[in-house]
């Protein structure tokens, strides 16, 4: 039994280094939007680029359902630089407890890597500009689609709301409760 499961567990690896070496082949100079993004251990999907596709905005190829975080006023609400938002969760106590879904965004900053994190709502209008294109690399990669879903900005509403992106109707919407928990999902973003 226990044989069985090294077997199972070796061939699982196998196959996801032999994912990640096709994904480090797919990488193009320049980007361009839909281009699988692998540099020095950072990947996702490029949603935005500047300066004719050496520069641009990165999407995290997994997600989670969770709470936004605690119902307090947090000052969090920068419509544009959700790394500013990211900044001012970090000066709350406990924050790592009380902010589920930036805590999740800011554990894939280990290892040497770092800049990753909760987008603002300026920064989740640019991801939905983008869905279709998107949502087809993650469904040809086999991870999970956006389509249909909503997703956490950093930008705070209120005490009680804060704004997500509406993958059905391409919408910034405010009206989720931050303690929402159950409907409502993150992805982090990073700068290249």
């Amino acid at each position: 039994m226990i044989k069985r499961n090294i077997y199972i567990l070796f061939g699982f690896l196998l196959l996801l280094s032999s994912c990640i070496t096709d994904f480090e082949e797919t990488t193009n100079y320049p980007y361009k939007v839909g281009d699988i993004y692998s540099e020095n251990g950072v990947m996702g999907i490029v949603y935005k680029i500047s300066e004719g596709g050496l520069h641009g905005m990165i999407l995290s190829f997994n997600e989670i359902a969770c709470e936004w975080g605690d119902t307090l006023l947090t000052d969090a609400n920068d419509s544009i630089s959700g790394m500013e938002n990211m900044k001012k969760i970090q000066t709350q106590d406990d924050w790592r407890d009380k902010f589920p879904a930036f805590a999740w965004c800011d554990d894939k900053n280990k290892i040497g890597v770092s800049g990753w994190y909760l987008p603002s709502k300026l920064e989740m209008e640019d991801i939905l500009e983008e869905r279709a294109i998107l949502n087809k690399v993650f469904e040809s990669i086999g991870t999970e689609v956006m389509f249909g879903k909503m997703y956490w900005t950093s930008t705070e509403y209120g005490k009680y709301e804060a704004y997500h992106g509406n993958f059905l109707n391409g919408e910034i919407e405010y009206y989720a409760l931050k303690i929402n928990k159950i409907a409502i999902f993150a992805r982090a973003v990073k700068s290249f």
